[in-house]
């Protein structure tokens, strides 16, 4: 037998070997040419936006898995230097796994991770409530930005448990049901930017002893906010007093309330310079603009929920936008003003009495515009716990 003949089966005999091979279904399966990538782009969240952190790696590459198992590990595995002050963080829940992974001909990938990332929220947007939807659309757009950085990979579908996950409806859909496939285009800006909601003092009757109980919240209260009605503004000038003098916070001017009115003085900032800034009490859930060393407005306002809690520290105000898009959560950002990355202080219709946003720090629809004019660009911004 010559050397040619030998060479050539011995050609047969491997390519017969390498089609003999297992498959195994925790493994990445993806149909035609790999697509692993030496750089790949792990998304995570920095307040209402994302914020992408290389993927280093070494040998031929990471593979979609591989990127999908980073981002799953935390912002703080894949680039501790990044991450050091805390302000990139993730939407999705500690303990999630990917249980399988493929990628067909066609650039749809499917991904089945445990239950953990669902976490009890439905895997149908049928029955979930706003903050659900919000936290799916956030956990889904990391899923597909990561994936989708591979050339190869156009859509996503997510399945937790063995339920395939449902994005929210769009917003005025008109009756189109959620999809369970998503792209970038999903997440993309609309082309109409709408007009920033007015900013009013809420709805609200007269009630004896309201402009009175107004004019003590000098202060709290902007002087165009004395008019007799007892709306929203009232409330949440009445919640900002009651979080500065550690009252319970119920936006209800009961008797201890105005008791302790009858002595307050105007909250003293923390901080001594520059002579204008804004500096953020987290714990209070205060916002006070100062000028001249003098608190000119004390502002009821909601930071970072456990989880994507606003980091303290000092930052400038740099970059402003009157509508500004959140890509991670669909949705509009009225009055925004930006001061640590994708940090910013932004309008939102309800408030609540304690931290509940995703780093950013939300401000009342009546003071919403006061707060987007003072924050002039590189204004000094203080954040304390």
């Amino acid at each position: 037998m010559n050397s040619r003949r030998i060479a050539l089966l011995a050609v047969f005999a491997a390519i017969a070997l390498a089609g003999c091979g297992s498959s195994n279904d925790n493994s990445d399966s993806t149909a035609g040419d790999p697509v692993a990538q030496k750089d790949v782009k792990v998304f995570f969240m920095e307040g209402e936006q994302f914020k992408p952190l290389d993927h280093q790696v070494d040998g031929s590459g990471s593979t979609p898995r591989e990127a999908t198992e980073a981002l799953l590990d935390g912002p703080r595995k894949v680039d501790p230097a990044a991450t050091a002050k805390g302000d990139i963080k993730t939407l999705i829940p500690p303990g999630t796994k990917v249980e399988r992974l493929k990628v067909d001909a066609s650039g749809d990938a499917e991904v089945n991770l445990s239950k953990e990332f669902l976490d009890d929220i439905p895997a149908k947007a049928k029955g979930r409530t706003a903050s659900e939807d919000d936290e799916v659309t956030g956990r889904l757009g990391q899923v597909t930005y990561t994936l989708t950085s591979f050339e190869k990979v156009n859509s996503v579908k997510v399945r937790s448990g063995g339920a395939t996950v449902q994005a929210p409806a769009p917003r005025n859909s008109g009756g189109i049901s959620p999809s369970t496939e998503q792209d970038r285009a999903d997440y993309s800006r609309p082309p109409k930017v709408p007009k920033p909601p007015k900013v009013k003092g809420g709805r609200g009757g007269s009630k004896p002893g309201t402009s009175s109980l107004q004019r003590k919240l000098a202060g709290y209260l902007p002087a165009s906010g004395v008019d007799g009605v007892d709306g929203y503004q009232t409330e949440q000038a009445v919640m900002a007093f009651q979080a500065w003098e550690g009252l319970n916070r119920d936006g209800d001017a009961g008797p201890q309330t105005r008791a302790a009115l009858k002595t307050a003085r105007r909250p003293r900032p923390a901080t001594k310079n520059p002579n204008r800034f804004m500096e953020v009490n987290i714990s209070r859930g205060v916002l006070l603009l100062v000028k001249g060393g003098r608190a000119k407005r004390a502002i009821h306002v909601s930071a970072g929920a456990p989880g994507t809690e606003t980091p303290t520290g000092r930052y400038r105000v740099f970059r402003k936008e009157l509508m500004s898009w959140s890509v991670p959560f669909s949705t509009w950002l009225p009055f925004a003003s930006y001061f640590n990355n994708g940090i910013a202080f932004h309008e939102y219709p309800d408030v609540p009495t304690y931290p509940a946003s995703h780093g950013c720090v939300r401000v009342p629809t009546p003071d919403a515009k006061k707060v987007y004019r003072f924050a002039r660009m590189n204004t000094v911004v203080v954040v304390r716990s």
